[in-house]
Formats: structure tokens, sequence, C-alpha cells
């Protein structure tokens, strides 16, 4: 049996010419350029994702928390609101004086800002029941909050069966919406849990 095999034959040469040097110029040029453009892609993705990934961190871990709503009431209505709060698992610090309450009865909504000292009608108070920072005016990890509605103050008692939302807005994080519903009577107390 005969192997085929294949012989250059003595008069055949390399094409090595100068096109092909400008051929292979060009190619090397034109990868160069693609692999930069790829390369400068990539770096800006990177910080996009960093950035993007900071923000939902922030926007997931930063929330408030609502423990308990309890009402201040008379024989006619509920005249205050106490909102306890504390912070989620892993959340950072929340500057009060950055929050904005919103409390809406069905037919108007007043917007609140944080005040240290006294609740009405445009303001909140924000008080500490346990304050681990010692940081006052700012809810920090561990600490217990308690955040004070004058609802007389903004002309929206809740009466009997009547129902308010609270939105609480924080500068970083998702806002915080609880629904109260007030019982069809008071009866003698004076104050009434409200959620949970």
């Amino acid at each position: 049996m005969i192997k085929n095999k294949n012989h250059l034959a003595k008069d055949e040469n390399g094409d090595v010419g100068i096109g092909t040097l400008i051929v292979f110029i060009a190619m090397v040029l034109v990868a160069a350029v693609a692999a930069a453009v790829l390369i400068q892609t990539s770096g800006v993705l990177q910080e996009k994702a960093q950035s993007t990934g900071k923000e939902a961190t922030t926007e997931v871990s930063s929330n408030l928390k609502v423990n308990a709503v309890i009402g201040n009431a008379t024989s006619t209505s509920i005249d205050a609101l106490n909102i306890s709060v504390s912070l989620s698992s892993g959340g950072s610090e929340i500057d009060m004086n950055q929050v904005i309450v919103k409390y809406i009865n069905g037919t108007k909504t007043t917007n609140l800002e944080y005040s240290a000292t006294a609740a009405n009608g445009t303001y909140f108070m924000y008080t500490e029941d346990r304050d681990v920072a010692g940081t006052e005016g700012v809810l920090s990890t561990g600490d217990l909050g308690k955040i004070t509605i004058n609802l007389t103050g903004t002309s929206q008692e809740l009466l009997p069966r009547a129902s308010g939302t609270i939105q609480i807005i924080p500068e970083k994080g998702t806002m915080v919406v609880k629904d109260v519903i007030a019982p069809p009577t008071f009866g003698t107390k004076t104050k009434i849990q409200l959620f949970p």
C-alpha cells in the first residue's frame, strides 16, 4: 500500500509581501481598539453595578420597623398617636431631622417634620425610650424610639370606627405604611393599642 505524501515543490515560496504586512498590522490595530473599548465598557459597568448594589443594600437594610401604635384616647376620640419604632436588622442610622411623617385620615393629608420638644399641627415629636449610642434625634441599632403625632393639632382626631394611615418616609430606605382603625367604643381606656 502506497501512502500519499504531500510535497512542496521547490519553487513554491511563502507570500511575505508588504500587502500581507499591512493586513497583519491592521488586524492587530482593530483587535487592540476592540480590546480597549471592551475594557473601558466593563469598567463603567462595574462602577454602575457597585453603586447600584450599594443603593439597593441601603434601600433594603435601612428600614424603620414599627413595633406598636398606641392611641391616647378621650371619651369621644383618639387625639394622639404614639408610634414605637426601631431599626430593622442590619440597618444603618436614621437621622430623624430628615424623616417626614404623613398622616392621612381619608379627607386630609398632613406632612409633619421632626421636633425634639413638642408635637403640634406641623411637627411630630421623637423621643427615645432606649438610646444605646447616645445620639439625640438619631435612631441607631439597638435604640427604641417613639414618634408622637398630635391629631388634635392636625384637626384629624380618630373617631370610633374611623381609620387613618401613617406614612413614615426616611431619607434612605423605603417608606413604612401603617393603617390604624379605632375600635367602636373607647370605654374608660385612655391608651388604646391600634397596632399590632
